[in-house]
């Protein structure tokens, strides 16, 4: 019986993962294929994936790399035992061996179908803005004067706490059924984005993810848009929307920056236009530094103080919190996540790697270009 049933079982490894592995090679070589299937496909598989895991509160990815590391420690400790008794070995070996097949399966899966595909989808400034302009230092001044002066005006609009900190006046379901609906809106002219959104997941590790600079994370392998609840409060709307682009097939970093920031200032909430606006304004102003004669710089409008307060990861005292409960130093972790993330993004045909990030400068003057 168990024979028959191995027989019938390990032979479906293989043809998963040559399936999986030829339409990883197709989006690859052809980029109209996977256009369709983020647009048809995707959302089919994706959509129940993150109606399962949005079935429950907290995020679902987090506990199953919790889980993956408490394992992998477990191993540590099974391993000498096992060699201990050798007459059980086998059998352990068999069982341990084939449920390992079937996970790197899912995550193999998951992530290729989910992920590393949709990096050979068209480039949104292919598909809706005109690629071929040449723009120069007089549009980077005209789209870093319209975000500073509104983020400016909009730093007195926004409600704020005890302390002088942008929080948000309503709950955190307001503020989740308010991203959705910007993203939403968004998908009324790009249809990728269309369709439903699971409520974002709050990261309980949220220390760890200060460490490493990283503001939210998409699970491929639940579909589920996580954030970290440790950051400015302010940053949260854009974030969300940024990992809600991720939801729908939108995979390069500069792109999903540009959808966080169109989602929120797109959107009728006060709140989360000036979150928005904030995504942007670092990037613009370091390629003002850049790409700006000073004798320009000084005509262009200066941030105002709260904006300048505003525009941070973590607050002074959030910070010393995160030290505090560090395990490993920050320079550390946040190192190999630099060395993660440019492996990954290299790997996968950005050849910028992490500074591709900043190419939503391009889109932003793009956006303002195409509504002048």
């Amino acid at each position: 019986m168990n024979l028959r049933k191995k027989k019938r079982i390990l032979p479906i490894l293989p043809i998963l993962l040559v399936l999986i592995t030829a339409v990883h090679i197709l989006s690859w070589n052809f980029r109209a294929f996977t256009d369709w299937y983020r647009l048809k496909l995707f959302p089919i598989g994706t959509g129940l994936m993150a109606r399962l895991s949005g079935l429950f509160h907290s995020s679902v990815g987090e506990l199953l790399i919790a889980v993956g590391v408490c394992l992998a420690l477990l191993e540590l400790v099974i391993v000498p035992f096992l060699l201990l008794n050798r007459k059980k070995l086998p059998r352990l070996r068999f069982w341990n061996r084939k449920l390992l097949c079937w996970i790197f399966v899912y995550i193999y899966g998951t992530e290729t179908l989910n992920c590393y595909m949709l990096y050979h989808a068209t480039p949104v400034e292919e598909q809706y803005f005109d690629v071929q302009a040449d723009y120069g230092v007089e549009e980077l001044m005209a789209a870093y004067t319209y975000v500073v002066t509104k983020a400016n005006e909009l730093s007195g609009q926004v409600k704020r706490d005890a302390d002088g900190a942008a929080v948000y006046e309503g709950t955190d379901e307001q503020l989740y059924a308010a991203c959705r609906k910007a993203m939403q809106r968004q998908g009324q002219t790009y249809p990728y984005l269309a369709g439903y959104y699971p409520d974002p997941k709050p990261i309980r590790a949220s220390h760890f993810m200060s460490q490493q600079y990283l503001l939210g994370i998409y699970f491929p392998f639940t579909m589920e848009a996580n954030y970290n609840t440790v950051m400015y409060p302010v940053n949260v709307p854009a974030t969300v929307c940024h990992e809600f682009s991720h939801l729908k097939g939108v995979i390069l970093e500069d792109e999903a920056n540009f959808f966080g920031f169109a989602a929120c200032v797109e959107s009728g909430d006060v709140y989360l236009q000036y979150s928005g606006y904030l995504s942007v304004l670092g990037y613009l102003s370091r390629q003002v530094r850049a790409s700006v004669p000073e004798e320009l710089r000084s005509t262009l409008p200066a941030v105002n103080e709260q904006v300048q307060k505003d525009d941070v990861f973590l607050t002074e005292e959030k910070w010393e919190q995160v030290e505090k409960k560090a395990v490993l130093s920050t320079e550390t972790v946040n190192q190999a996540t630099n060395v993660f993330l440019e492996t990954n993004l290299t790997m996968n045909g950005v050849e910028d790697g992490i500074r591709s990030y900043s190419r939503v400068v391009r889109l932003v003057i793009c956006y303002y270009a195409k509504k002048a």
